[in-house]
Order: structure tokens, then sequence, then C-alpha cells
């Protein structure tokens, strides 16, 4: 799972210049190992292109840009980061009721989400049937 805020930085880097893995690695104060693995991950998503450079020595060095994809993410995701939630203080009791709930679910060994499901069906089965005793045939 990659890091959405460190993927963010990258491709916003990386889309208003080509940067090679060291300069971006530089440029996000990280290490390398961490660097390469981001880069890997916003490849395969899609999101990052790696192009190669041939050097007159050497090997060839490796240019990484934003795709249009990627630019669409960066997009959508200075979105996100603009909106304001709005939460009062029965929202947040309320937050931590299901909390709990959900941690008493767990000490006993339960799924919150199989308990979630069940519930779900009930409540599926339920309007189906007060549906088929309003419509009798």
């Amino acid at each position: 799972m990659i890091q959405v805020e460190r993927a963010a930085r990258l491709l916003s880097t990386c889309s208003e210049r080509a940067l090679t893995v060291s300069e971006a690695t530089t440029e996000m104060e990280g290490n390398h190992v961490k660097m390469i693995e981001l880069i890997r991950e916003l490849e395969a998503r899609g999101l990052l292109l790696r192009l190669s450079r041939k050097q007159r020595l050497g090997r060839p060095q490796h240019l990484l840009r934003t795709t249009p994809l990627g630019k669409q993410f960066l997009s959508e995701y200075k979105q996100l980061l603009g909106l304001r939630l709005h939460s009062n203080q029965n929202d947040i009791r309320k937050a931590i009721h299901q909390a709990d709930l959900a941690k008493k679910l767990a000490e006993q060994g339960l799924s919150a989400y199989a308990r979630f499901q069940e519930i779900n069906e009930l409540a599926r089965n339920i309007a189906n049937t007060a549906q088929v005793n309003r419509n009798p045939r």
C-alpha cells in the first residue's frame, strides 16, 4: 500500500520536470530503497512513467515523469485536501460508541463486518416480506 502523501509529493515534483531517481530521492529527503519501492508502485498503478536516457558512458539514467493519469490523481487529491469535514460533539460520541461496540465484538472473537452483513441480510428479508404482503397476487 502506498503512502498517499509521499506519492502525491513525488507525482507533483515529477510533473514539473523530469527527475532522475537520485534527484527524486534527494528532493524528497528519503532513502533510496524506499524511493524505488514507491516508484515501482506508482508505475504499476500507471501514475508514473520511468524513461531510460542513454549516456555516453555507463548505465542509462532513468527519468521519472508523471503520466496523465497521475496528473488527474494529483488534481483530485488536491480537491480532497481542500474539503472541510464538519462534525459536532454528537457525531464524535456516536463514533466512539460504534468503536466500543466493534471492540466488544472483537473481544468475543466475532467479526463486526460479518455482523453488519447479517443485519443487512435481515433488513433485506424484512423489506422483501413487507413488499410481498403489500402486493398479494
